[in-house]
């Protein structure tokens, strides 16, 4: 009889292939791969659906119990199976199978409701199938879980991207220049030449309060959540009480990203040096 932990190990090197094929363009075959994994993960840990999670990180718990206002006991699997529904979506996607993309990543997020990666993903995928309001509704969903510069740039990029589609431009041209704050990027750059094309479409050389201006009466928030952020900072903490150093590094880095703060650039290196085993 095969030990559980021979599985968890066989799924693991069953990934690994799968993602050099993905590397190397072969959906095909990789879909074939995929879905063969995730047939034999889901029969061993189907009755688990609902009821234990699936995390890429322990920030990911704090950010569920807080955002989602779960207040039980968690319990977790030993497999990453959103990772796994999550890449089946991704090859679905070039295999031009939107459809079965979205069951996918829905599949991914009933095991990691919280996974930013399987919400941006869907986001692109409600992108080209044209599905504007749950492009919008998901894409402010994810607000809540960005707490890095690369994630609130495409937050903005995001929302810039369903402007563009409703015909407001000055906002849209906004929010695409405002992301480049957080992270400059050939996409957003892309975009603001396509609006400058289109009638009314003409680019201001916007000023700062000028951009935040515009987006504020939108409704659209200026900057990362501080509530993300205090629980992120909070985790890391936590982390370096109980000698994960390298899950507090994490989380430092992250707030450090958004802030510039002294003590989180401190905390950073304090975490650091513990790894290391340099105490301080």
């Amino acid at each position: 009889m095969v030990e559980y932990s021979e599985y968890i190990q066989l799924w693991k090197n069953q990934f690994l292939e799968i993602q050099e094929m993905v590397k190397k363009k072969d959906y095909q075959h990789s879909f074939e791969k995929i879905k063969e994994l995730l047939c034999q993960v889901e029969e061993q840990l189907g009755e688990d659906k609902g009821s234990k999670f699936s995390f890429n990180h322990i920030l990911e718990t704090y950010y569920y119990a807080y955002i989602k206002k779960d207040v039980s006991q968690l319990s977790y699997t030993q497999v990453p199976i959103h990772a796994y529904y999550r890449m089946c979506g991704f090859i679905l996607m070039h295999l031009d199978r939107l459809d079965e993309a979205m069951e996918a990543y829905d599949c991914g997020l009933v095991w990691n409701p919280v996974d930013l990666d399987i919400m941006f993903q869907l986001v692109e995928l409600y992108k080209r199938k044209g599905m504007l309001e749950p492009c919008r509704k998901l894409t402010m969903e994810t607000y809540d879980y960005c707490c890095c510069r690369r994630h609130m740039g495409r937050f903005y990029r995001n929302l810039g991207f369903y402007f563009v589609e409703r015909k407001q431009l000055q906002l849209a041209a906004a929010l695409y220049t405002y992301s480049t704050i957080y992270e400059p990027n050939e996409n957003a750059e892309r975009e603001l030449d396509f609006i400058a094309k289109l009638p009314g479409g003409q680019l201001q050389n916007y000023t700062l309060p000028m951009l935040q201006e515009i987006i504020e009466a939108a409704g659209i928030p200026l900057g990362p959540n501080p509530n993300t952020l205090g629980i992120t900072s909070r985790v890391g903490q936590i982390e370096l009480d109980n000698g994960n150093y390298e899950n507090a590094y994490d989380c430092f880095a992250m707030v450090y990203d958004l802030t510039n703060e002294e003590d989180m650039l401190a905390a950073m290196e304090r975490a650091r040096a513990l790894s290391e085993g340099k105490g301080f």
